[in-house]
This record gives C-alpha cells, sequence and structure tokens, in this order.
C-alpha cells in the first residue's frame, strides 16, 4: 500500500511539473470564476462532469478522453445498442460514482471537467496536484454556449472551431423559435408542465428544462418553484392546470401513465392528449448537453405546430453528422423527428 501510495505521488509530482514547465499554456475563467490555467496540448481528458462529456464529443475531441461520466448511466449494463455504437471503448472510458483522485492521477489525466456545485473539494484536491479543472455551471442556454466555448478554448484550434460552429448553430434556433412565436401573446403562451422520474415530480424554475420551455415560446407553470426537483401532489398540478405536459427521455413515466389515468382526466394536457415523452438516441435532450438545441426544436414544433417551420428532421440530421459524427438508422432518424 505504502509503494502504491508513494507511486501516486511521484506521479503527481510529474502531472506537477509538466503544467508548470508547459511551454505553451493557456488561461481562462470558468463558470464558477476561477481561473485556470492549461499547458496545451491537452492529449489526456477526463469528464466527471456528465454534460461535460458530451461537449468533447460534440468538438470532436472524443479520442482524448481516458474517462467519462456518462448522464443516467451507472455501470456498462446501462448502456444502450446506440451507446456502444456512439462510443466504441464505452468499456474502457465509462465512469461513474464520486470521482477519485486516485484514478485520475493514475490515469495521467492533463485536464478534468468538472461540476462546478458538485465537485468543489474534489476539484480543490485535483488543482493542488497540478491537474487543471475546469467548474461548469450550466442552467440556462446562454450557460451552455460558454461552456463549449471554454471547452473549445481548452481544447485547441479544431475544437475551438467547432464550439463557434455549435453557438452559431444554437443562436440561429433560439431566433428562429423567437421570430416565428413573437405573435403570440403571454396570455396566449402554451402553458407547460415539465415531470421528472415520477409523476408528481417536477421541475423548479432554476433548471435547464424551464429555459428550453422558455426558449420554445412556452411559460413553465412551474417556473416559481426553486432549487432542483419538486415533489408535489395531484391537487397543486390540477391547479396549474397545464396545456401540454412533457415527460423527460429517461425514468420509468410513460405518457399513458397519465392519459389512462381518470385522476388526471380534468388536466387540459390530458384531455386533449398533449402528453409526450422527450425522444432520446445518445444524450437526454432536456439536460445542459448539445442536444438540448434539439430538444428547442422539438418543444417549439411540439407547442406551435402552426407557427414554426423549422425542419426537426433536417435539425437532426446536421447534429448528428456534423458534431457527433454519428450515423443513425432509419428508426432513430423516425424517432427523434416524431414521425
Amino acid at each position: 500500500m505504502k509503494r502504491a501510495a508513494h507511486g501516486l505521488i511521484c506521479l503527481a509530482v510529474i502531472v506537477s511539473m509538466q503544467s508548470a514547465f508547459a511551454s505553451d499554456a493557456i488561461e481562462l475563467v470558468d463558470q464558477t470564476g476561477a481561473t485556470v490555467r492549461i499547458a496545451q496540448p491537452i492529449d489526456r481528458l477526463a469528464s466527471v462532469y456528465g454534460p461535460g462529456t458530451y461537449y468533447v464529443y460534440a468538438l470532436g475531441a472524443a479520442e482524448r478522453l481516458v474517462a467519462g461520466w456518462f448522464i443516467g448511466m451507472k455501470g456498462i449494463a446501462h448502456a444502450s445498442a446506440a451507446m456502444f455504437r456512439f462510443e466504441p471503448r464505452l468499456d474502457t472510458i465509462l465512469s461513474f460514482g464520486e470521482p477519485n483522485v486516485e484514478e485520475m492521477v493514475a490515469r495521467g489525466v492533463q485536464l478534468i471537467l468538472a461540476d462546478g456545485s458538485r465537485h468543489a473539494a474534489f476539484s480543490e484536491q485535483m488543482t493542488e496536484l497540478g491537474v487543471p479543472v475546469i467548474q461548469y455551471q450550466v442552467e440556462t442556454p446562454d450557460a451552455l454556449m460558454e461552456a463549449v466555448l471554454l471547452t473549445g478554448r481548452a481544447l485547441g484550434p479544431g475544437p475551438l472551431e467547432r464550439a463557434h460552429a455549435f453557438v452559431e448553430d444554437y443562436e440561429r434556433v433560439l431566433a428562429g423559435v423567437a421570430a416565428a412565436v413573437e405573435h403570440v401573446t403571454p396570455g396566449d403562451r402554451v402553458r407547460v408542465l415539465f415531470l421528472g422520474t415520477d409523476r408528481l415530480q417536477v421541475t423548479s424554475g432554476e433548471m435547464y428544462q424551464t429555459r428550453l420551455i422558455e426558449a420554445a415560446g412556452g411559460i413553465s407553470v412551474t417556473a416559481g418553484l426553486l432549487g432542483y426537483w419538486n415533489e408535489v401532489n395531484l391537487e397543486q398540478i390540477l391547479l396549474w392546470n397545464p396545456e401540454v405536459i412533457l415527460i423527460p427521455p429517461y425514468g420509468p413515466v410513460r405518457p399513458d401513465d397519465l392519459l389512462e389515468d381518470p385522476d388526471w382526466g380534468a388536466i387540459d394536457a390530458v384531455r386533449t392528449g398533449r402528453v409526450h415523452r422527450m425522444p432520446r438516441v445518445i444524450a437526454p435532450m432536456d439536460t445542459p448537453v448539445p442536444e438540448s438545441l434539439l430538444g428547442i426544436v422539438w418543444m417549439a414544433n411540439l407547442l406551435y405546430p402552426n407557427a414554426v417551420d423549422l425542419d426537426l428532421a433536417a435539425e437532426v440530421e446536421h447534429f448528428y453528422t456534423v458534431y457527433y459524427g454519428f450515423e443513425l438508422t432509419e428508426a432513430e432518424r423516425e424517432h427523434l423527428s416524431g414521425q
């Protein structure tokens, strides 16, 4: 055990020295306000922040990942067939649970992407060992675009160019939806309820899902709630009386669970059949991942089918080809496009 610990310490010292004496380095300010100095180039990267892992793929730097946390994947058994096509090395790089300092050092990681809310202590430990950490705080579209640009800058010219292209696409979608629903008055905006992994669990006004609803031209009926997922009762949902109910592409809740339950029958969304589960092939589009760009298009077309003319099928093909280099099957295209 002492020999193992000594080896890790020595490796940490080497990593620290490499960072300190690198001939080329950049400095950036992450989303917690911390200044991060990053030696260039980065060849061995770890993302302990689930959404951040997908930033790396979108920026064309997946081969640099030596460890990655993937949203909702707490073991290789949770991986879909599509995920194995997306990342053939999944059984080698997949990690989950709390990040481990010794593992990061043993893998020779040169840069870590972390959650600015959950990983503060871990980030401090790694920084003290000489391994730079970018910490993210992403709960709005603007913060997502900033996060992708930060990641691109850290990973070099090629990824940074792709980051700028992604931001242009995201802004194009936001502007297109805003223009399409500009004529809809606040009183006529569609009222939306976004559920969690339980039918009585709802998103708060501080979460990314609420921002997506707003970007799609809707009004979240839970915008006044604080914190993270909130537990509510059916009486409260009846009072909100949403016109559309959205279900995330994870968890056990299905539209029929609500549509076939007489206790929910008085709610406008249930009465008119406007209860929908978001599609998913790789990452869940309701979370702060690059695919959330598609989540906005999907929602906007759902909420305002006669006003929004963004071609969801074309956007899906463009995103997966340009940013993931991933060839969808016909069934996956139809699933994502709502056909």
